[in-house]
């Protein structure tokens, strides 16, 4: 579908995609468990999370759409074959943790803008608050549990039949 990311700097993109994910994600999903219960925190580091999250979710949909043109180049084993078939979770998992501290940040600002304009709390805003947070730590550790098994699944795919130990060619002067 695009074709931008096929390579970088002639090397395939997607392995390079893929680690920008595999960081973006888990880190996203630690921040929004942190700002889901954490006020002081979700004051500082809320809307960095948010934007890690949301960053993660693009780098995951660029790595399905290489991680697709790769798979035209490579010999496709069951291993690979099983891995591509994964994608599409990964970029749900990304979705759902990019997506909770997206929410989370949304319903603080609301709150926050109510607040302002010296409008009284809403009865249902504290529990809607922990609602809210409960849902998306669970969320987070979900999605996040996706991305890792789909990249465990690329890992097993890549180095399967090969020894772990790459030779190493060294031409000193």
């Amino acid at each position: 579908m695009f074709a931008l990311f096929d390579s970088i700097f002639g090397l395939p993109g997607h392995p390079l995609l893929v680690h920008a994910a595999v960081v973006l994600v888990p880190l996203a999903a630690i921040g929004t468990i942190v700002i889901a219960f954490w006020p002081a925190a979700r004051n500082r580091i809320g809307w960095i999370t948010a934007a890690l999250g949301v960053v993660g979710f693009f780098f995951a949909f660029f790595a399905k759409e290489s991680g697709e043109a790769l798979l035209e180049t490579v010999r496709v084993t069951e291993n690979v074959k099983s891995h591509a078939e994964m994608g599409d979770q990964g970029l749900i998992g990304a979705f759902l943790v990019g997506g909770s501290a997206c929410t989370l940040m949304l319903f603080d600002q609301f709150v926050k803008e109510r607040a302002k304009r010296d409008l009284p709390e809403l009865s249902i805003t504290r529990p809607l608050r922990t609602l809210i947070a409960v849902f998306a730590v669970v969320l987070s550790i979900f999605g996040t549990v996706l991305v890792i098994n789909v990249g465990h699944s690329g890992a097993k795919a890549t180095w399967e039949n090969k020894e772990l130990a790459p030779t190493v060619i060294y031409e000193g002067d």
